[in-house]
């Protein structure tokens, strides 16, 4: 059933992204160590620090924010509604270690006394921790979600993302945040707590993903889905659509992470320095391309990169004086990338793209259909990034269109189930995945320290998420 005021020719394409299926990527090989994944020595490393603290160039840092912190908790409603050995494991480890958590202090003390007694209820505490007359962690945003104990006070994921990003550079360190807009109210008052504690002013502001990239919803027959109002279903369409988010900034460099990646504050070294280490290098490879397009130097050029590997070396050499320009010049992306600890997700492979040899980050789902699936898989030694320095610029800082750099046919297809019916729709190309695929693409390992995501509670219970007393 279709409604006559439909955005036509949008609903066309999604049906017939979903009938098509995603493509079939052509996949060379995982990038490895000295192919496609680059590793300098300390000193190397530091020299492109100094380079970094010492640049008086602004940073802005973009954080997708708008995730639900419900999945946090989803194993302890799954336990309460189907009991099982992994669960009850899990739900004691949970239950044992209550008082380590930094939301415990936010219990009301009739709750934190009836934990002590021996009297409180599992259910009893989900329902406070999820339940909108409790904390409402079902339905805040994950980085409002209290992560560590500062003594006497506790941090959530938004506030120590503000503390950790300061000083970089010498320049200005501003802050990005996508989140949904009922919730910008709270994320201020967050902002405002942090900075009467630090005596510091943050340079933030906010935007959401925009409605009118929402995916179209079908059913099994591929026949959108009618809403309550008569208008059609839909549902966000993926991390993709904030590409336009991110190229609005219109800055030189943006430090892209994952807003549940960040560290105890009395921790957060090691992800300063790799941090500057990678802006340093971003900055460094931005001189290079330019001495090498004023001066013309092509075979220094090839020189250099044969060094860096930022491009494949046999693509190089078949290019003419305007094509390597145009290369040179597109937008830049230096990612952090760590071996691969068995996180759900994807990584970085060599597949060939428009016929060139391009790096990718690849999806597991994309991976589904290959026949060498299981080799790639377990080839694969490196995960997603988990920093990312971009420069969405030209070599001449001026913005580029960012939508020109994207692939849109490199679109995945979701399936759920919504009131007991199968339904399926289209996501945008991933954000780090299709949206930047175009882009020059140097991978660089870091070390797994600067990777500490939060999926679940028990997480904040890992050593990077506790105050380290020697700090």
């Amino acid at each position: 059933m279709q409604t006559p005021q439909m955005p036509n020719d949008q609903l066309k394409q999604q049906r017939h992204a979903l009938m098509a299926g995603p493509p079939i990527l052509s996949i060379e090989k995982p990038c490895r160590l000295g192919d496609g994944i680059l590793l300098l020595s300390e000193e190397e490393q530091e020299r492109l620090r100094t380079i970094a603290r010492t640049s008086f160039m602004d940073v802005q840092f973009f954080i997708p924010a708008s995730g639900s912190g419900s999945r946090m908790f989803s194993f302890l409603e799954e336990f309460l509604e189907q009991p099982s050995a992994e669960g009850a494991q899990q739900a004691e480890r949970f239950f044992s270690k209550l008082p380590s958590f930094s939301f415990f202090s936010k219990l009301p003390s009739s709750l934190q006394n009836a934990y002590f007694e021996g009297t409180l209820a599992l259910h009893d505490l989900i329902r406070f921790l999820l339940d909108p007359d409790g904390l409402n962690f079902g339905q805040i945003p994950k980085g409002l979600i209290p992560f560590h104990v500062h003594e006497p006070i506790t941090l959530n994921a938004f506030q120590e993302h503000l503390a950790q990003g300061a000083n970089l550079t010498m320049g200005t360190t501003k802050y990005h945040f996508t989140i949904q807009q009922e919730f910008e109210h709270a994320f201020i008052q967050a902002q405002n707590e942090l900075s009467a504690l630090t005596n510091q002013i943050y340079d933030l502001d906010f935007s959401t993903q925009d409605k009118n990239t929402d995916a179209f919803v079908f059913d099994a027959q591929f026949e959108v889905l009618i809403d309550a109002d008569g208008s059609p279903l839909r549902r966000p369409a993926g991390h993709g659509t904030l590409l336009q988010n991110l190229a609005a900034l219109k800055a030189p460099y943006v430090l892209v992470k994952n807003i549940d990646n960040v560290q105890h504050f009395s921790q957060k070294q090691q992800s300063v320095d790799n941090w500057r280490y990678l802006l340093g290098l971003q900055m460094d490879i931005r001189s290079q391309l330019s001495t090498f397009l004023a001066a013309r130097d092509f075979e220094g050029l090839i020189q250099w990169n044969a060094q860096i590997g930022l491009f494949d070396p046999e693509n190089l050499r078949e290019l003419n004086v305007d094509a390597w320009t145009e290369l040179l010049n597109r937008p830049l992306r230096v990612c952090g990338m760590v071996r691969n600890n068995g996180q759900p997700g994807g990584g970085p492979f060599w597949l060939q793209l428009n016929g060139q040899n391009t790096k990718q980050i690849v999806e597991k789902t994309q991976l589904v259909g290959l026949p060498q699936m299981s080799q790639l898989m377990l080839q694969s030694a490196y995960f997603n990034p988990v920093l990312m320095v971009l420069s969405p610029c030209d070599l001449n800082n001026q913005p580029h269109d960012l939508t020109q750099f994207a692939d849109p046919e490199s679109y995945f297809v979701v399936e759920k189930t919504q009131q007991g019916k199968k339904v399926q729709f289209v996501e945008q190309p991933g954000l780090w995945n299709g949206a930047m695929a175009k882009w020059n693409t140097l991978f660089v390992e870091v070390p797994s320290e600067v990777f500490s995501p939060v999926k679940t509670v028990l997480d904040l219970l890992e050593f990077a998420h506790l105050a380290n007393k020697g700090a």
